[in-house]
């Protein structure tokens, strides 16, 4: 799908994060954390009261022995006993204190892992990488102001920066000369409190903007407001296209997900007012975890 949206245009787009299949529905929680946690608590104790394991083993009838472990972990998880970063302890010893087998910790922690709560790695042992299950993120965007805003309420995090010269291909995509020199930025966004990546993003910014490699380092928000900002232009146009891929080795581990995984990639080039390409940004969020819904009006 490839749209073209100039500053007279109209356009509503909202995006979706969405937990994998497999978890009992939970509500949408509400802003901050520790309201998120509250609510959390409130709805796994409302599991407990229908049959859901503590951590000293008590069980009682209702819901599968590994879907009432994962539910007690994920209120230790949200009360900050095993915070963000830290690791769970051994498998060998959960099973021990909740007295089930560790065939039965093992999907335990697989409902953890689907929920992006948690990664697993073999010899690393397995990581909290968020508090609460995945929440519905929505960004819409009715006019070409709010796409420049796009991902605002996200943590960027810069990977690598560098000055690259065009070769044919490259040269080819960017629309411009072989030779000709362009900084090319690679980034990762998350939700804050989130480790999971919800984009990775590679940005060609045009080199003619004087300092950009300073000023794309301490960026916060979004770079094409930024760049709108510091060098007082004005995007008018951006072209969008966007595409189905699926991740190589490299991709996938840049978005904690597994290899071949299928993911949402989209081509932005940003244009100012003399219709000069300031910003090309290629961003690829995890299939897995979002639904990108795009709703035209007509004028």
């Amino acid at each position: 799908m490839t749209s073209r949206v100039n500053s007279s245009g109209s356009m509503y787009v909202k995006i979706i994060a969405v937990a994998r299949a497999g978890l009992p529905a939970r509500p949408s929680l509400p802003d901050g954390s520790a309201n998120r946690r509250h609510a959390l608590s409130r709805k796994v104790s409302e599991m407990k009261t229908n049959g859901v394991a503590n951590s000293a083993g008590e069980v009682a009838p209702g819901l599968p022995r590994y879907a009432q472990v994962a539910n007690d972990l994920m209120e230790r998880i949200a009360s900050g006993e095993y915070p963000i970063g830290s690791l769970l302890p051994k498998e060998v010893d959960l099973s021990a204190e909740y007295r089930i087998s560790r065939h039965t910790m093992r999907e335990a922690l697989r409902r953890l892992d689907e929920a992006g709560l948690v990664s697993r790695r073999r010899r690393a042992g397995t990581e909290v990488l968020a508090a609460t299950p995945a929440a519905s993120y929505r960004q819409p965007i009715n006019s070409i102001d709010d796409l420049l805003q796009y991902g605002e309420a996200t943590e960027i995090r810069v990977r690598r920066k560098a000055r690259v010269k065009c070769n044919a291909a490259l040269a080819k995509m960017l629309g411009c000369e072989k030779g000709r020199e362009w900084l090319r930025v690679e980034t990762i966004r998350t939700r804050p409190g989130d480790r999971r990546p919800i984009c990775h993003t590679t940005m060609y910014l045009n080199a003619e903007l004087a300092d950009i490699d300073a000023r794309v380092e301490a960026v916060a928000g979004p770079v094409s407001a930024m760049i709108e900002t510091i060098y007082g232009l004005r995007i008018t146009e951006i072209e969008q296209s966007m595409q189905a891929v699926s991740l190589d080795t490299a991709g996938a581990k840049r978005l904690r997900v597994d290899p071949g995984s299928p993911a949402l990639q989209a081509v932005r080039r940003y244009y100012d007012a003399t219709n000069r390409l300031v910003e090309l940004a290629i961003a690829v969020h995890p299939g897995e975890r979002f639904v990108y819904v795009t709703r035209l009006r007509r004028q």
